[in-house]
């Protein structure tokens, strides 16, 4: 008989298989993630996307550990969720701009001189995620939906949410990563600049969304008229 607790191979495995399902879900929609993924692999081959995702995952490591100590709390404020949503939105309106503007100057053989040193790769991976609203916000929304919804309180249980999130980001990048280096001879700088372009256009959609979001989360509340006011302002 399986144990009735946090350790149950049961429950680490539903825990597993429904984080890795709802990752997956989650990495396929395009931003500024995916533009670094195809920048450095095209520009340094497929292990570049090892190494941007080692930074994505030491990063959410620190968000499951601030939400397991209350972190969430904070985050689902609505004037920190407006003010991450206007920084961020900024961010991405200045990355999806700078990808918009360049796109038609790249070239396959320029962007070898574009690619970063394994440090700078982990620390992008971190950073760019942590520039993106929908990252913050899907963690302070979705993903600490799930952490309550699967009950967990022991670190196995978050090491098993952990480890199946990351699975769902890794199966992804890395399918689009093998895409793209086993298909890079059959690429053209046309095709290449039309994904950067592709790319830059949902970033800077993303940045006007959250930028939306922010100004009305940070927006004052109407003023509530008292009973029996008529809606007259008091003389």
């Amino acid at each position: 008989m399986a144990r009735e607790d946090g350790t149950a191979p049961g429950r680490l495995a539903r825990t597993f298989g429904l984080a890795w399902l709802i990752a997956f879900t989650g990495a396929a929609t395009p931003g500024p993630l995916l533009a670094l993924v195809i920048g450095q692999v095209l520009a340094q081959g497929f292990a570049a996307v090892l190494l941007i995702l080692l930074g994505h995952a030491l990063l959410e490591v620190v968000f499951i550990a601030g939400f397991a100590l209350g972190l969430s709390r904070v985050l689902q404020r609505q004037r920190v969720r407006g003010g991450l949503a206007l920084v961020g939105g900024l961010a991405l309106a200045w990355m999806g701009l700078s990808i918009l503007i360049h796109a038609r100057e790249a070239s396959l053989a320029a962007s070898v001189s574009q690619a970063l040193a394994w440090p700078w790769l982990i620390a992008a991976g971190a950073g760019v995620s942590l520039s993106n609203p929908y990252f913050t916000g899907w963690w302070a929304t979705v993903g600490t939906g799930q952490m309550a919804t699967f009950g967990l309180q022991r670190p196995l249980d978050y090491a098993a949410f952990w480890v199946g999130h990351e699975m769902g980001d890794t199966v992804w990048y890395v399918f689009v990563a093998a895409l793209l280096a086993l298909g890079r001879h059959l690429l053209s700088d046309p095709i290449y600049q039309g994904l950067l372009m592709a790319c830059g256009a949902v970033i800077c959609l993303l940045a006007l969304v959250f930028l939306v979001l922010g100004i009305r989360c940070l927006r004052p509340p109407p003023p509530v008229l008292l009973a029996g006011s008529g809606g007259q302002a008091p003389a």
